[in-house]
């Protein structure tokens, strides 16, 4: 009788247990989808948000563009090769056209860089999206990648015409410094395939006055090309050499340009692109310079 008792009330547990087990994995379940829906929704108005915020940026540059192009306008009109002016304020020359030339450009810079300043919260806003990304779904995980690369690369274009501005009005160091910070915050392991940025910071730290630097970069681009080929880019390898001489390291200079002269084919070499590159060489290394030293496979 005790055991048939014992056999009913084990019965009875289990029969219990079995509903409530099943009533907490329906809850959690539940609370899960809660989670979940609760999640979609959130970065469904945050993208909104963003998606909003940019549409409003987007005729406000508009308008900020017209004034500017009307201004630049007006500066161009006031000088007489627009081109040459960064050049001509670097050498120190002035006049009354090219003060205005400056000035409206160093203003157009800073209204660009004032909209810039509005683009800065969206770049947060982009950034919070990340961590919650790889547990939304795909189609929103395809609208968070949209919209971190719109703002991301408005961010970017915008800074590089402010950058422009003030490399063509020969402020130098104030486009060197924006640059900079368009480099550094590119990954470490994606920054060898942004070879313009490079090149333009290695370009600009050279207008600066900063030889040192601006081979630092120019030499990265040289080298990073294929060793057979790399001889073969006369006018990178040129400036690479030039900022050699720049540096007082006149050996480098000269074992770079007999490598991209032994680079030319044999009928180039009497040619203007062979003798400009003999004209280097003689000029750093004298006429004693001779034919059997050009034919030497060397590499600097």
């Amino acid at each position: 009788m005790r055991m048939r008792c014992a056999k009913l009330v084990v019965s009875l547990a289990v029969g219990l247990a079995v509903p409530v087990m099943m009533s907490a994995r329906l809850a959690a379940g539940e609370a899960a989808a809660d989670a979940e829906a609760g999640l979609e929704a959130r970065l469904e108005k945050q993208i909104a948000s963003i998606e909003d915020r940019m549409m409003s940026l987007q005729e406000e540059e508009l308008n900020l563009s017209m004034k500017i192009m009307q201004a630049r306008q007006k500066a161009n009109e006031g000088v007489e090769n627009p081109g040459k002016v960064a050049e001509k304020l670097a050498k120190g020359e002035s006049g009354k056209g090219l003060r205005q030339y400056k000035a409206i450009m160093v203003s157009c810079a800073r209204q660009l860089q004032a909209f810039g300043a509005k683009l800065q919260p969206l770049l947060k806003q982009v950034k919070a999206l990340q961590p919650d990304r790889e547990k939304a779904p795909e189609p929103l995980k395809a609208r968070i990648d949209t919209v971190t690369a719109r703002v991301e690369s408005k961010h970017r274009t915008n800074l590089e015409k402010v950058a422009q501005m003030y490399e063509q009005c020969a402020e130098f160091r104030a486009a060197l410094s924006i640059n900079l910070s368009i480099y550094k915050s590119i990954p470490a392991n994606q920054r060898a395939k942004e070879a313009v940025l490079i090149e333009t910071i290695g370009e600009l730290y050279n207008k600066a006055g900063d030889p040192k630097n601006a081979l630092l970069f120019y030499k990265s681009l040289f080298e990073a090309k294929n060793p057979k080929d790399r001889y073969k880019d006369r006018k990178l390898g040129m400036t690479v050499a030039a900022l050699y001489v720049k540096c007082g390291d006149k050996r480098s200079a000269v074992q770079l340009y007999q490598a991209l002269f032994n680079a030319l084919a044999r009928d180039k070499r009497t040619e203007k692109e062979g003798k400009e590159l003999q004209k280097k060489i003689e000029e750093i290394a004298g006429k004693s310079w001779r034919s059997k030293d050009r034919d030497k496979k060397k590499h600097y």
